[in-house]
């Protein structure tokens, strides 16, 4: 029979777990060249991103227009689109003007993010065996991210879940991963897809209490970016980890004392 942790540890890896690459590097809401625009009504991103599409951003030599642009892609790709195509689409072009961005300037810790995010998104949409040939150029790109931006929330989160999801043979390490999910958290509470998979990273090792204590705070605490974002997939997925796990533990007292 399996233990209270065991059987936790379960439901979060089939049931909600995130894939390696994909969704797991959703945007923050803090790269360059964003503004608040965007940040209650998801619907302005097409509007804008329509308009620089038209003024031919993607063909631009400025940085802030390219990052913004692939910015856009991102999250309509992760927060807005829900036709596969119409999002691999979006992650693909998205990609393709970040790392037009490195070509012109590659010291840019957001180009090296955003192009790992974009190509991770798609890569995880055209399946397993395109994943896995991505995550090395993945990890390249998110340890670069780490040389010129230390602090990077993003980045330390991408690289929490790679190590954590990686076999041990292809260098996964579940400590490594710990402490980069931490890390992530106590630079910023309020990013919540890192505070997510702590919580798995925590319900994993065993350790409930923690996992909770996490959730929970996912639950309660808004950020003050992309709040649309929180509300339509962070806040409801950590609402529905929590409860299943306080429904689990109590199934547990239960049979303790019957």
């Amino acid at each position: 029979m399996l233990t209270r942790s065991q059987n936790i540890s379960l439901f979060v890896r089939i049931g909600l777990l995130l894939p390696i690459v994909g969704v797991l590097i959703l945007p923050s809401g803090a790269l360059q060249g964003e503004d608040s625009a965007d940040q209650q009504y998801p619907e302005s991103l097409e509007r804008e991103l329509k308009t620089l599409v038209r003024e031919g951003a993607a063909n631009s030599t400025d940085l802030t227009r390219l990052l913004r642009m692939s910015g856009l892609y991102l999250d309509l790709g992760y927060g807005v689109y829900v036709d596969r195509e119409q999002k691999l689409a979006a992650f693909q072009e998205g990609a393709r003007i970040a790392h037009k961005a490195l070509d012109l300037h590659e010291s840019s810790a957001d180009a090296h993010f955003l192009y790992a995010a974009n190509l991770g998104s798609a890569a995880e949409l055209e399946g397993l065996v395109a994943a896995a040939l991505t995550l090395p150029e993945l990890k390249e790109h998110v340890n670069r991210v780490l040389e010129l931006d230390a602090q990077n929330v993003q980045a330390h989160h991408m690289l929490g879940r790679i190590y954590e999801e990686l076999p041990w043979m292809l260098g996964g390490d579940q400590a490594v991963a710990g402490d980069h999910l931490k890390k992530a958290v106590s630079l910023d509470s309020e990013y919540a897809p890192a505070g997510l998979d702590l919580a798995k990273w925590y319900v994993k090792h065993g350790q409930t209490l923690e996992a909770v204590r996490e959730l929970t705070r996912v639950v309660n605490t808004p950020p003050l970016k992309k709040r649309w974002i929180w509300d339509r997939i962070h806040r409801p997925e950590a609402q529905a980890l929590l409860q299943q796990i306080l429904s689990q533990v109590d199934i547990d007292r239960s049979n303790a004392h019957p």
